[in-house]
């Protein structure tokens, strides 16, 4: 269990947001509490601790797979791409 952010694992605290860093550690402590060994699939306590604290995290987090960075669910700002193909319609669009 964590006592505070500044514990978590560099791979959660050099990426995340201190908002999504504080839902991760809420989240992790919660399923370690909540930890059942018989129910568990073989898993240990720490990893299925980080897989919920994980799936905690992505449901209110928006990763954006240009920039890396962790944004809040809706937020991931729209990047523009000047080497972007012509798609089929823009093609149809510039015959007309």
């Amino acid at each position: 269990m964590y006592e505070s952010t500044d514990e978590l694992a560099d791979s959660v605290s050099e990426v995340l947001p201190e908002e999504a860093q504080e839902l991760y550690l809420e989240a992790h402590n919660r399923s370690w509490e909540l930890y059942d060994e018989e129910k568990s699939d073989g898993m240990s306590q720490e990893a299925e601790a980080n897989r919920d604290a994980w799936a905690a995290v992505k449901r209110e987090y928006t990763r954006d797979d240009e920039t890396g960075k962790w944004h809040p669910a809706g937020e991931v700002p729209e990047h523009e791409d000047g080497d972007e193909e012509e798609g089929l319609l823009d093609k149809i669009g510039d015959a007309l």
